[in-house]
């Protein structure tokens, strides 16, 4: 009877559940795209690199340093909220004395 019912309510149920893999599929890949820290860890890299070299001075570090680390918190809080493990422990961002 479930293999009868599933042949007679398939012109129904396909495409509900052809939508429903479609959105699941659509969440999965924005949670990898919220959650992926890579390109924000290379661009915390280069700007060492960057600043070790000289291109930079040190007051342009600390700015865009400060830019990438919120951007890191906020991937962390995202992987807090999805459950997914977080390594590295907590982001520390330095404020101006101004910010006080």
């Amino acid at each position: 009877m479930g293999l009868l019912a599933k042949l007679l309510t398939f012109p129904v149920s396909g495409p509900v559940a052809g939508i429903r893999w479609s959105l699941e599929m659509v969440e999965r890949t924005a949670r990898e795209e919220l959650t992926d820290d890579t390109a924000i860890k290379q661009e915390l890299m280069e700007l060492q690199l960057a600043l070790e070299s000289g291109d930079i001075d040190e007051a342009a570090y600390l700015v865009r340093e400060a830019e990438l680390m919120l951007k890191l918190r906020d991937v962390r809080y995202w992987r807090e909220q999805f459950g997914m493990g977080i390594a590295g422990g907590p982001v520390r961002v330095q404020r101006d004395e101004d910010d006080r």
